[in-house]
């Protein structure tokens, strides 16, 4: 498919200057920016109105099928939401439920302009599914539902032999859901399988105060990312949820080691887990990356939410209104995410990955025009995005989504399965 969009204001990165021009799409991918090419036929022109592209966003953490859940476990502790609500519901899940847990979760995506996310869930053969009927990159994360550790194990070498090789819109990491719910053993034949493969790794870390104290006191005063920095696991770099208590030895190391933050302000907020030291990653050298967590703690999956939160959060935290940019956040939302994952995206530019967003400048959020990053960042909502594009596929515009489901069939396969999975659970209202 050949796509040209035309008559459009164009914004190649984060922190690039406006321009006007048109982009043309060929194959999925990005084959000029900004002037007309010659002989250049479309199959399909589009007229932008004189409004925004940009490139789609980035949700680097996720739990797509955990919007089963959205609204049933809310004004909880992050133990108690775990414990108490979200583990007997996932002790009910078959392939089916997350199949269909994460259509609901991409239409709610392609809606807000996200075009790429890392999803940390069971039975990744569904997962990927969905995300090939939507087209949306994806990288896989773990992925076992095992309690069996060399059960573990042995999903993990599948899955990366399955999925590593698949699509140069697909990857694999291996990893674990955490420490404190991982064995000392576990972690580090997980570190053993990354050096052997040089597979980088992923991981949910250090998140809540009591996560951090409980480790220092299993292991002898080390921290999370001490910890496992002594065990290996991230030798090879790799992606850490959310890092609200990581202090400035933590971010030092976790920086040394190569890997990349990925901040989720909704939901650590939600759960009353606290705030990302953000400026201290940035003060640090480091380029923290985005996610929305999964809609069961969130509740939402919106990236300019989101955003607003990376930047404001520090603003409030430091007492300094400069702490955090929009051009910042905004990096975090798109390239930062795209390179922490390993994919050609996250800019407009020949070559990459066509994973695009049109957004409406026409909106009174998005009007006057003085600063196009400050109005996305600060005032724009996922009702601003006109259309999302994914490898070259238009996926949502105006009102209509293409996502090889219809979605009246995606919400009433997804009530059903919400009801029989709280009815299994005990948790019927």
């Amino acid at each position: 498919m050949k796509l040209r969009l035309y008559n459009a204001r164009l914004l190649p990165s984060a922190r690039a200057s406006l321009e006007e021009g048109e982009l043309l799409i060929e194959d999925g991918r990005i084959v000029s920016v900004g002037k007309p090419r010659a002989g250049f036929v479309a199959d399909r022109s589009i007229d932008c109105g004189k409004n925004l592209l940009m490139s789609g966003f980035c949700n680097a953490h996720a739990h797509a099928a955990m919007c089963l859940f959205r609204g049933v476990a809310d004004d909880m502790t992050l133990e108690s939401w775990l414990y108490d609500r979200i583990f007997p519901l996932e002790e009910g899940l078959t392939e089916e439920d997350v199949y269909w847990g994460t259509m609901l979760q991409l239409a709610e995506y392609v809606r807000g302009g996200i075009t790429c996310f890392a999803d940390m869930y069971f039975y990744p053969a569904a997962v990927l599914a969905a995300a090939q009927n939507a087209g949306l990159c994806l990288a896989l994360c773990c992925g076992s539902n095992s309690e069996k550790e060399d059960d573990i194990l042995a999903d993990i070498a599948d899955f990366y032999r399955l999925y590593s090789t698949l699509s140069d819109r697909v990857r694999y990491f291996p990893g674990v859901h955490a420490e404190y719910t991982s064995t000392e053993s576990l972690l580090a034949r997980v570190a053993d399988f990354a050096a052997e493969t040089g597979a980088p790794t992923y991981i949910h870390l250090s998140e809540t105060l009591k996560e951090v104290g409980d480790c220092t006191v299993r292991h002898g005063g080390l921290t999370p990312p001490q910890f496992l920095h002594k065990l290996g696991y991230f030798d090879n770099g790799g992606l850490a949820a959310h890092c609200v208590y990581a202090d400035k030895d933590d971010l030092a190391l976790l920086r040394q080691s190569g890997v990349t933050p990925v901040v989720n302000g909704a939901s650590n907020l939600k759960l009353a887990s606290g705030v990302a030291p953000v400026a201290s990653m940035l003060r640090a050298g480091m380029r923290p990356a985005l996610g929305t967590d999964g809609t069961a703690s969130n509740n939402a999956a919106s990236m300019f939410r989101e955003m607003y939160l990376y930047a404001c959060l520090q603003k409030e935290a430091l007492k300094d209104a400069a702490a955090v940019t929009a051009a910042d956040a905004l990096a975090a939302a798109t390239e930062d995410g795209y390179r922490a994952l390993g994919f050609a995206g996250g800019v407009l530019q020949e070559g990459m990955f066509a994973d695009v967003v049109l957004i409406d400048l026409s909106s009174p959020s998005m009007q006057p025009l003085a600063g196009v990053r400050s109005n996305i960042v600060y005032s724009a909502g996922t009702g601003d995005v006109l259309m999302t594009i994914a490898g070259g596929k238009v996926v949502y515009e105006r009102g209509r989504y293409f996502l090889g489901e219809p979605l009246e069939k995606i919400y009433s396969e997804c009530a059903a399965r919400q009801k029989r999975l709280l009815r299994r659970a005990g948790l019927c209202r």
